[in-house]
């Protein structure tokens, strides 16, 4: 027999951007919330990766700290096109994003979802769910349980939780592959420049290099070098078993172009490989379940064009929060869950939608005009139209 050692309002499973969002929102209206994440937090590992500027006023909204990431912030990004023989340098009016440090990111997500007076149960996986007439209970082994009134999924896609609560992505969506791989090393010379030498590498800088129309339609390769750290990641639409040689082969050829400081071909070979669901959301039939609802990655709520996540799972997330309070004031509170699905296709389907346009089709002209150039780097970073 379970021993049951809270109630809650509300129970988020998973303490990323989704989850933390989530239960912020939920603890400044009021409510009882309890995050339940599997890892123990602070992370330790950690990767680089780019925020939405989007996403800074959410930050802030949370009392989440953004000076480190503000401190982060790029201007200098180059597209390429596969061989690394064409570029362009996209104009922005601001900051293009903000170079970011995951773990720390989540860690500070996570602070302020405290502060705001959620509860967090780190190190404690989630073993399954039992949705109740009137309640979800949450096994977390060893006998322990904890009830909400109900319950939002925030954890990444393909997590048993989900095939778990019936949750499952139609088999015409498709996967986009991703791994990425980082070293100590930096540079200052600007993306694009082959002219310098390996050995000038080094100081202050921060930019971004992204190559286009990776052998497959929609495939593409993010690099960051920063002043101290060099990171190669790999977008892949095809193959599982393709995504690593074409990330090796991709850190070989950055690095011979002098667009990288650091060869990662070798430790390339090794790196991680995870499945993104990008867009998924737009394919789902629904991500409502009996109490429940999906948020973040766990939803698919993931952009097409650039596979950034950040942004959309704490979008998402603030648009479930404010729908789960809602429920929770209804006797209806089931009816009040299923609002979710139009409110956020309201809002967000446009932003995470592949453009209605052919990518590969528009590269020659990107290499070629720089207002191209400049309407591909606001689609890429910030989500408008092509």
């Amino acid at each position: 027999m379970s021993r049951n050692e809270s109630v809650y309002d509300v129970v988020v499973v998973g303490a990323g951007p989704a989850g933390a969002t989530a239960a912020t929102v939920l603890a400044r209206q009021g409510r009882s919330v309890v995050m339940v994440e599997q890892d123990k937090l602070p992370r330790s590992a950690s990767s680089l990766g780019w925020l939405n500027v989007k996403a800074v006023p959410v930050m802030k909204e949370l009392g989440a700290d953004v000076g480190t990431v503000k401190k982060q912030a790029f201007t200098d990004v180059t597209f390429f096109d596969p061989g690394l023989s064409k570029s362009a340098k996209p104009t922005f009016n601001g900051p293009a994003g903000y170079v970011i440090d995951r773990a720390r990111f989540d860690h500070k997500l996570v602070k302020a979802a405290v502060a705001a007076g959620a509860t967090l149960m780190d190190g404690t996986p989630v073993l399954d769910v039992n949705p109740l007439e009137s309640e979800v209970v949450v096994m977390l082994g060893e006998g322990r349980s904890i009830t909400g009134r109900l319950l939002i999924v925030a954890v990444g896609r393909g997590a048993l939780l989900l095939d778990r609560l019936g949750f499952v992505l139609p088999a015409k969506h498709g996967t986009i592959w991703t791994a990425q791989v980082d070293a100590p090393g930096g540079g200052t010379a600007a993306a694009g420049d082959t002219k310098g030498s390996k050995s000038k590498a080094g100081g202050s800088g921060l930019r971004v290099a992204v190559v286009l129309g990776l052998e497959r339609l929609g495939s593409f390769a993010v690099a960051y070098v920063t002043p101290k750290v060099t990171a190669v990641a790999i977008n892949w639409r095809g193959e599982r078993d393709q995504a690593i040689p074409v990330l090796v082969n991709t850190c070989k050829s950055l690095f011979l172009r002098e667009v990288v400081p650091v060869d990662l071909s070798e430790a390339a070979a090794q790196a991680p490989l995870a499945a993104s669901p990008a867009s998924a959301a737009l394919d789902m039939e629904t991500h409502i379940g009996k109490h429940t609802l999906l948020v973040g990655d766990a939803g698919g709520f993931v952009a097409s064009l650039s596979n950034e996540g950040i942004y959309p799972a704490m979008w998402s997330a603030r648009i479930g929060a404010e729908v789960v309070h809602s429920a929770l004031s209804s006797p209806q509170s089931q009816d009040e869950l299923m609002t979710f699905e139009s409110k956020w296709r309201m809002t967000m389907a446009d932003y995470l939608r592949a453009p209605n346009t052919d990518v590969q089709f528009l590269l020659p002209l990107l290499f070629s005009n720089q207002p191209m150039a400049d309407r591909m780097g606001a689609a890429f970073f910030a989500g408008d139209n092509i």
